[in-house]
């Protein structure tokens, strides 16, 4: 068997960002012509020469891999930002929109497999091209990521100490990944913002529904009903279920019209007198009451309470008060 050839590759992977998104054909076309000139101008200006560089096509983009190259020491990097500032140039001179296009670059390296492919030409395999490609896959438009290989070479040169944010991702496989995003804010063709797949999920601003809101004012309205007669779990149980059924009641009359006259109502009793009744139901269909309305109403509220779903903190209080301001006046609660 013959041995495997291995060699030192550095990876430059460009994906065309939204390429074939409302774009014709011909259009399509043209960007890899722009992109295989721009990248071919650019090894130019570096002066790499034909054995030690290999172009593998991805249909979207390509890869480059520079073959036993260590000087320049940023050489990765050098290309990937003459082939950015080639196509920020590019799109400031042309009007049509379909011809104007944005790359992301993931930069790797290490030894790697030298092969021969189907077409009888060098080719890469190997742990190196791979992650590059998975690096790539991290960024947006304008933006170079390199993987750790890269970084840690870099990170201790005076001219990189500053340049890279580092995070942590899980790609396929539930393989785990580290990336560092290159930033330069003097450059103006290099995306310097915070690669999207890393930014913060933005927080869902909590409104109370009406339900939600009455069960509260109900709570602080009637406090000390509540800590009057709890006395364990089981009242705990029938208090919720009967304040549900109230904020329920008060909702349901703000339905009502002279076309819609009908008015369900769950708690006709004084409310000593109901929560005596709910105590008498059987057990476990309360229970059951309970956790239905604490999944359908409670469950996303448990921070503005005390204690059990039943007294209301001072957060639950200004939430009601901002969600519900009329409602509030209706219970007069200051």
């Amino acid at each position: 068997m013959e041995e495997v050839k291995t060699i030192e590759a550095k990876h430059i992977f460009i994906d065309i960002v939204n390429y074939t998104h409302n774009r014709s054909v011909e259009a399509q076309t043209d960007l890899i012509k722009y992109l295989n000139d721009f990248v071919t101008k650019s090894m130019e200006e570096e002066k790499i020469p034909p054995e030690q560089k290999i172009f593998i096509p991805t249909g979207d983009g390509m890869c480059i891999t520079l073959l036993n190259i260590s000087i320049p020491f940023d050489i990765h990097i050098r290309i990937a930002l003459n082939i950015l500032k080639r196509i920020n140039e590019h799109n400031n001179s042309i009007e049509d929109d379909m011809r104007k296009f944005d790359i992301r670059i993931g930069i790797n390296e290490n030894t790697d497999n030298l092969i021969i492919d189907i077409n009888n030409n060098k080719n890469i395999s190997g742990a190196g091209i791979n992650y590059a490609s998975r690096i790539e896959g991290q960024g947006d438009s304008g933006q170079i990521l390199v993987g750790n290989a890269v970084f840690e070479k870099l990170v201790q040169r005076e001219k990189y100490m500053k340049s890279f944010n580092s995070y942590s991702t899980t790609v396929k496989h539930g393989l785990p990944l580290k990336v560092h995003q290159y930033k330069n804010e003097s450059l103006k063709y290099l995306n310097n913002e915070t690669p999207s797949k890393f930014k913060p999920a933005p927080q869902k601003i909590f409104r109370l529904s009406e339900i939600q809101a009455y069960y509260l004012a109900s709570c602080i309205k009637n406090e000390d009903f509540i800590i009057k007669n709890l006395d364990g779990a089981q009242s705990n149980y029938s208090m919720r279920v009967l304040l549900i059924q109230l904020a329920e009641d008060l909702y349901e009359k703000t339905k009502v019209t002279k076309t819609n006259p009908n008015l369900r109502i769950k708690v006709k009793r004084e409310l000593q007198e109901h929560f005596i009744y709910i105590q008498s139901v059987d057990f476990w269909l309360v229970c059951d009451l309970d956790k239905l309305n604490k999944e359908k109403h409670l469950s996303v509220m448990g921070s503005m309470f005390t204690e059990e779903y039943l007294i209301v903190n001072d957060r639950g209080k200004k939430q009601l008060k901002n969600d519900f301001p009329e409602i509030c006046k209706q219970f007069e609660i200051e």
